[in-house]
């Protein structure tokens, strides 16, 4: 179920529609595994549609134009599952059906692997600058020459606030999957 008012603009409660932009401070967080609807709907291998239209059944929840990606491939499972016992016409469709629905839990282990490898490769980017930093902070620029220990520390700094910098950018590419940005020239 969703936690939006079940309103449109025309039924004279736009104002009560969450707006676009950045997230409201009371709203609940996105799950780990949250990706767009697009993105979801072709890795479950159906049309962004029919993930609008399970999510509409209760099957899952689409927020902010994302949905979880284990919610989602299990709801389109649950919802193959449930159309194979219905339709009983062919057995031949029924094992087709049981397969694709096999097919989506296989993919979605692969992608909770990868999710896993994601969060992992985010903490070691995260601590690779940390200490990188720390290693900064730790240069004895007491210990050099006064008329040379401003340029020092002003290097020292210039130093952070890039390792700072590079940081970001990777951890937002591992986020985005754009590595244009933090790829070696």
């Amino acid at each position: 179920m969703s936690i939006w008012p079940a309103c449109t603009p025309a039924a004279g409660c736009g104002d009560l529609m969450p707006r676009a932009g950045k997230p409201r401070a009371d709203a609940p967080p996105l799950p780990p595994d949250a990706v767009r609807l697009a993105e979801a709907a072709e890795v479950v291998g159906v049309g962004a549609e029919r993930l609008r239209q399970l999510a509409r059944e209760g099957r899952f929840e689409i927020r902010r134009g994302q949905v979880s990606l284990t919610a989602a491939i299990g709801g389109v499972i649950a919802a193959l599952r449930e159309r194979a016992k219905r339709d009983t016409k062919t057995a031949s469709l029924s094992r087709a059906q049981d397969a694709r629905a096999e097919l989506l839990a296989a993919r979605t282990q692969r992608r909770r692997e990868l999710m896993v490898a994601r969060g992992d490769a985010d903490q070691a980017i995260q601590e690779l600058g940390r200490r990188a930093v720390a290693a900064l902070r730790r240069v004895p620029v007491e210990r050099v020459a006064e008329p040379l220990r401003a340029p020092v520390l002003a290097e020292v700094h210039e130093a952070e606030r890039a390792i700072n910098s590079a940081v970001r950018k990777a951890r937002a590419a591992l986020a985005n999957g754009d590595f244009s940005e933090v790829t070696p020239q």
